[in-house]
Formats: C-alpha cells, structure tokens, sequence
C-alpha cells in the first residue's frame, strides 16, 4: 500500500473510532471492532495513539459478557481536550463562542466596534479576546481551529471577502493567514447565511432532515442550501442570493400589499426589517390607517409588540410581510424540492405571525405535492446559529457522517 495511503485510511479509522466511543460510550474496545467489521488488534493500535493523545481515556472495566471472561475496559470520548471557536462579524460587532468537541459551549463574548474600515485592528481584538477568554498558553495549544462566519460572497482560497456590503473594507484583506498566524491553527471562512445554515443543520431545527433551505430575514435576505447533508455555494459561491429574486410576474400589486410594496422590484427590498418599518411609518404619517402606534416610535419590537395586542396596522404589515414570504416560498419549493425549510432572523424571531402567513400561504402552491410534503420551521438557535455554525466547520469531521463506511474508502487503496 502507497504510503499516503496508509495515512488516508489510518486518520479514517481514527474518526470512525472516535464517532463511535464519542456516540456510544462507555465502549469496549471489542465493541468498537465488532462495530467496525475490523480486528480487534487494529482497534487497539488505534486506542493507544488516541489514549496518548488525550482524546480518549479509560474509565475502568464494564461488567463481563454473557460468555464470562474478563471484564472489558471501557473507553469514553473526552470532550474538553479540544477546543473549538465560532466567531460571527457583524457590522459593529463580532460574536465569540468557544467550546468543547461536543460542541458544549464553554465561553461567550462579544467585541463591539464603531469604525469597520480596519480589519486587522479589529481581527487583533478578537483574537486577544480569545487569549483571555481561553486562559492560558497550554489551552491555547488544544484550540482545533476557528471557523469565521462573514457577511458577503468568500474568497476561499485566499482566505478573504470578494464582497460584502457591510465590511468594504474589508474586502481583499487576508482573513485566514491573519487569523492563522495569531493563532497558530486551522481557520475557516464561511458566508455568514450559509453558516447559520450549518448551525441549524447541525444542532437546530435541522437535525433530521438530508435537504435543507434556510431563509434568513433581517437587515436583507439570504438563503443557506443544504443538498444531501453538504452545503452547496454555487460557481460563484453565490448560491442562495434570494434577494435578487424579481417580484414582477408574481401577482404582487400595490392592491394587494397597500403597506409594503411601493413598487419595490426585487423580494431583497421588500422583505427586510429596514422595509417594514420605513412603511409603517409612512402609513402613519399619512394617516390612512388606524393603529396606536407612534410615528417616532417604528422599530420591529414595537411593531412585533403592537400586532400581540391587535393593532390593524401592525398586523396587516405583518400579514403581507408573510404573504409576501409565502410567494418567495413557493419559488424556493418548486426550485429545490427540500424536505424541510428554516427560516430564521430578527423578523421571524420576534413576529412568529410572520411564519405562520408565510407557511399558510406557500401551501396554496398549485404544484401541490411539493408543497404539502415540506416542511417549514423557525430556526431553534436564534442568536447562536451563526457561531454554533462557525464552530460546526471546525468540528464537522467528528459530527459526520456518524460511521464512516469502510468498505468505501478500502475501494480507494491503491496497491503499491
């Protein structure tokens, strides 16, 4: 066997072990074999590199089998001797989670920042944010590596922003070698929307489901695709740009949505926080409906706040906003046929009304198979999606698949 390959199958038996005892212990070393299809002498090779490593310790002996014998040594998966850090870059603030391999959050900060026009400064405060959050030089050594979720379409390969609306300039700086060399490990980019996708993928209101859209609404309107457990970015990596999706041609007129549409012509402008509440506010300084809201006092929450408690105008805003959500819906229904639709963000937080229109009305699709068999959620994370996300790219060799199949990666060994 070529050398190389060796070690490609070396490191796949060490994460199928690792998923196993992590899923299933306390765990034998036989029951790990037995579960494999492999030897029990190669699964001792590999518990003894792993028991040097810290990953795995042994907690003493399980009770014997029905067949007598010794009692078997029982392996757990230990969790605290990684860490990984989520980080989510906002336009004046950065959030930070750092957790264990489990994903069990450990430590949460936030860095807040009035001027974006410096991406090294600001990356520099993060990173000392993280060196105080962590502690300590030898803790600093188990950090796995950092996923960092950022507005705009990534640059993969060179670790940076192509474009971002939000970070200008932060465009063409060098993320990842920044990062990499403050922090001596693995770092990751991702589109901030795709990686609140892969947080609710991971550990939200997409656990069960294989093929996933994630609607995120809020200041604009993105989409995160999940195409058989992978998340999918597209040539460009601009999959899921919903925003520029065009209105014409969908039965949308001012008739129908006297409050929000204004001759808008993409969903991006009429589906946004910024939208909902520049209308209200002026439909009521033209006085043409009745509501108890103040004009000087529009903000999602108090719109969310005022439609609790039945005002007409709060309502019917967000009425059509989820009528108009539940049209964009039918779109991404027909285009991907997911089993399951999230859809998450200040919006849908804090007016679950807005859901509700929204689902109603992407049934009435005429396609109505499609239709019926989809399911549509609020996301479950909220303000954690993006950072349990960024956490979820350092951590996703251990999270999935749950076994690898080795019958598959034997068909890849190359004889010498």
């Amino acid at each position: 066997m070529k050398k190389s390959n060796f070690h490609f199958v070396r490191q796949i038996n060490e994460i199928s072990v690792l998923r196993i005892v992590r899923d299933e212990g306390p765990i034998s070393r036989s029951e790990v074999a037995r579960k494999m299809g492999v030897s029990k002498v190669i699964i001792g090779g590999i518990v003894k590199r792993l028991l040097g490593t810290n990953i795995l310790f042994e907690i003493g002996k399980g009770p014997s089998t029905v067949q007598g014998g010794r009692r078997p040594v029982m392996l757990e998966f230990n969790a605290d001797a990684g860490l990984a850090v989520g980080i989510e870059v906002h336009l004046h603030r950065a959030n930070i989670l750092i957790t264990n391999m489990n994903a069990e959050i450990l430590h949460e900060s936030m860095v807040n920042f009035s001027d974006n026009t410096n991406p090294k400064s600001i990356l520099q405060r993060i990173v000392k944010n993280i060196e105080k959050l962590v502690g300590d030089a030898e803790k600093m050594r188990s950090i796995l590596g950092v996923g960092l979720a950022l507005p705009g379409l990534m640059e993969y390969e060179s670790g940076s922003i192509f474009s971002s609306h939000s970070l200008k300039a932060w465009e063409g700086f060098p993320i990842r070698t920044f990062m990499e060399d403050a922090l001596d490990t693995k770092v990751y980019i991702e589109n901030d929307v795709k990686t609140i996708t892969l947080g609710e993928y991971h550990w939200g209101a997409g656990q069960d489901a294989r093929n996933v859209v994630y609607l995120w609404l809020g200041e604009g309107l993105g989409a995160g695709i999940i195409i058989n457990g992978e998340i999918y970015r597209g040539i460009t990596s601009s999959a899921g740009e919903v925003g520029y999706t065009e209105i014409s041609a969908r039965g949308i007129d001012r008739g129908k949505f006297p409050i929000l549409y204004h001759g808008q012509h993409r969903f991006g402008e009429i589906l946004t926080t910024r939208n909902l509440e520049s209308r209200m506010e002026a439909s009521i300084r033209s006085n043409d409906r009745s509501t108890h809201m103040d004009k000087d006092d529009i903000s999602l929450a108090n719109i969310a706040a005022a439609a609790k408690k039945d005002d007409g105008l709060a309502r019917d805003a967000l009425k059509e906003f989820g009528q108009l959500l539940g049209v964009l819906t039918i779109s991404v229904i027909n285009l991907f046929n997911p089993e399951l639709i999230i859809m998450g963000g200040p919006v849908i937080d804090k007016c679950p009304y807005v859901l509700k229109e929204a689902t109603e009305k992407a049934k009435e699709d005429v396609l109505l198979v499609p239709a019926e068999v989809v399911k549509i959620k609020a996301g479950a994370l909220k303000n954690r999606a993006g950072t349990l996300g960024a956490v979820g790219m350092v951590l996703q060799d251990l999270f999935k698949p749950p076994i690898v199949n080795m019958a598959t990666y034997r068909s890849l060994i190359v004889p010498e």
